[in-house]
């Protein structure tokens, strides 16, 4: 798989010593898996183990961590996943779980770096993702990096104990810049 590189940052396929306790605790910890489907069981380290060897082998997942390019500071992961050849679409996701790197745009290179990647690497016309309502901050880096709002799905998911809705956006390749 292939490393890629922003201004600040290098993505690079996640291996099995990239599972760390930080990236654990991370996983556990609600200020930063409040808007992740992890949120709903505690992470062990077996468990990152098992998923990075399994999006390793799957031929339709690009599994990337998220590391500075200056100290090479592991600070969160992307995907680029449920890449369908037939229809050359995929779904991109991310998160980062340094606190102390959120609000520094950090978010808005990975959906770049990785939206090129898609579009000009993977050869893909189509990538999706999809935000909670509430995480706003979600919802404006997409919308800066061009994807567009393609649907709101009321009453989707339970967050903090109340039900919430989730957009879904899209760019298609001709929409690239």
């Amino acid at each position: 798989m292939t490393e890629l590189e922003s201004s600040r940052l290098i993505l690079r396929p996640l291996e099995h010593r990239d599972a760390t306790q930080r990236y654990v605790d991370w996983l556990n910890d609600p200020a930063v898996n409040r808007y992740l489907e992890t949120r709903h069981q505690v992470q062990t380290l077996g468990a990152c183990r098992s998923f990075i060897e399994q999006s390793n082998k799957d031929p339709n997942t690009h599994l990337f961590g998220i590391f500075l390019k200056e100290t090479g500071e592991h600070i969160g992961n992307a995907k680029l996943g449920f890449i369908n050849p037939l229809y050359k679409k995929a779904q991109l996701s991310l998160f980062i779980g340094e606190q102390s790197c959120w609000n520094h745009g950090f978010a808005g290179e990975v959906v770049r770096t990785l939206t090129d990647f898609g579009f000009n690497g993977l050869g893909m016309e189509r990538i999706e993702a999809g935000c909670y309502e509430e995480n706003l901050a979600s919802l404006r880096v997409f919308l800066k990096a061009g994807y567009t709002v393609e649907g709101f799905m009321r009453s989707h998911v339970v967050s903090n104990g109340v039900r919430s809705g989730c957009f879904w956006l899209g760019i298609l390749k001709n929409e690239w810049r």
